[in-house]
C-alpha cells in the first residue's frame, strides 16, 4: 500500500478546489463580474495557496522519490504528453468551431498554451537531473531559485519575439498562451525539492527552538501584510499573475509558509472533521479531478466563453464541481475494480 501523506494531501485538496472557481470565473463569467469584488477576491484566494504550494509539493515528492533517474525523467515525459493530450481534450469543441464553423484563431496556441502539466512534466526532467549531483547539490538548488527568481524579468523581455514563437513560451516571455513558463514558475518545485532536503534539520530545528520558529512566523507575518497590496494586485492582473517577477515571488513564499504552518495545525488538531477529510481525498486524486474539471470547463467555455453574468456563477460552480466529484469517483471505482481482478487472476 502507497503510504499517504496527510499534510500534502490537505494543501493539494484546498490548491485544487480554489482552481476550479478561477477557471469558471476566468472564462465563463463576463467583464463586470471578474472585476466585482467578489471575482477578485477568487482569485486572490486561487493565486499564493494554489499553483505554487501544488508545485511546490510536487518538487518536494520528486526529491523524496526513490525511483531512479530514467524513471522520473519518464515519468516527467509521460505527464508532458499528458499536458498535450489535456489541451487537445479541453480545446476540443474550440478546435471544432476552427475547423467547421470559420472561427480565426490559431489552434496551436490552444494546444501549446503552456499549461500546469507542461511545467510539471519540465519540472520533473530537470529536477531528475539534478537529483544525480551527489556533491553540493543543496547549494546548487538554492543558486537556482536565486537564478530563476531574479531574472525572471530578463527572461519575459528576451524571449518575446516578432516570430510567431512556439518553443520559447515554454520557456519564458509575457506570451498570452504561456500560463506557466519555466521562469518563474519553476522556483516553486525547486523550493519544494530543497526544502524536502533540508526537511529532518528543519524540524530538530522547531522542536528545539519553538519561541524562535514562533518569532520567525511573526517576522514573516508582517511584510506579507504590509505588502498585501501589491500581493493582491499582482494575483488578480491574470499577465503579471502568470509572469510575475523576484518581489511576488517573495511575497508568495512568504503566505504559503503562514499557510503550510496552519495547514499543519489542522491537520494535527481536526484531522478527522469532514471538510478536511474530503479536501484530503481531492489532494489524493488531484491528477484526475483537475483533468474532468478542464475537459468539462474548456469545452463549455467555447460556447459561452466570458458571457456570464455573476448571478449564475454558483450554479454553474456547483453543477461542474458535483460533476466533476461524481466522476472522479467513478474513476476510483473502476480502477479498484480493475485492481481486485488483476488480484484475482
Amino acid at each position: 500500500m502507497v503510504k499517504r501523506f496527510p499534510l500534502p494531501d490537505l494543501l493539494k485538496g484546498f490548491a485544487v478546489f480554489l482552481i476550479v472557481p478561477v477557471h469558471i470565473l476566468e472564462t465563463f463569467v463576463d467583464y463586470p463580474g471578474r472585476e466585482s469584488l467578489f471575482g477578485k477576491t477568487l482569485l486572490v484566494l486561487g493565486g499564493p495557496v494554489a499553483v505554487p504550494i501544488f508545485m511546490m509539493i510536487m518538487g518536494y515528492f520528486v526529491a523524496l522519490s526513490k525511483k531512479g533517474t530514467f524513471h522520473n525523467i519518464y515519468r516527467g515525459g509521460l505527464i508532458f504528453l499528458i499536458g498535450i493530450l489535456l489541451n487537445i481534450g479541453l480545446n476540443f469543441h474550440l478546435l471544432l468551431k476552427i475547423k467547421y464553423g470559420g472561427l480565426r484563431f490559431d489552434p496551436l496556441q490552444a494546444i501549446f498554451g503552456v499549461d500546469i502539466f507542461y511545467l510539471a512534466g519540465l519540472s520533473i526532467i530537470i529536477l531528475s537531473l539534478l537529483k544525480t549531483i551527489k556533491t553540493g547539490r543543496q547549494w546548487i538548488i538554492l543558486s537556482l531559485i536565486l537564478f530563476v527568481s531574479s531574472t525572471t524579468s530578463y527572461f519575459n523581455e528576451i524571449l518575446m519575439v516578432t516570430d510567431r514563437n512556439y518553443l520559447l513560451p515554454f520557456i519564458g516571455g509575457g506570451y498570452s498562451w504561456s500560463y506557466f513558463p519555466l521562469f518563474p514558475w519553476l522556483t516553486y518545485p525547486l523550493v519544494g525539492f530543497l526544502f524536502q532536503q533540508k526537511e529532518q534539520w528543519i524540524r530538530e530545528f522547531i522542536e528545539r527552538n519553538k519561541t524562535t520558529t514562533i518569532a520567525f512566523l511573526i517576522a514573516v507575518l508582517v511584510p506579507v501584510v504590509f505588502f498585501h497590496q501589491f500581493g493582491f494586485e499582482t494575483t488578480i492582473d491574470l499577465s503579471q499573475y502568470y509572469h510575475h517577477e523576484f518581489w511576488f515571488i517573495l511575497w508568495t513564499l512568504g503566505v504559503d509558509i503562514l499557510w503550510v504552518s496552519m495547514a499543519w495545525f489542522v491537520v494535527h488538531q481536526f484531522n478527522e472533521f469532514p471538510v478536511f477529510v474530503f479536501l484530503r481525498w481531492l489532494g489524493r486524486d488531484i491528477t484526475v479531478f483537475y483533468i474532468v474539471q478542464w475537459l468539462i470547463i474548456g469545452n463549455i467555455a467555447t460556447a459561452i466563453y466570458q458571457t456570464q453574468d455573476l448571478i449564475r456563477f454558483g450554479g454553474w460552480f456547483g453543477t461542474i464541481f458535483l460533476a466533476t466529484i461524481g466522476i472522479t469517483l467513478l474513476y476510483d471505482k473502476i480502477k479498484i475494480l480493475n485492481i481486485k481482478t488483476l488480484i484475482k487472476i
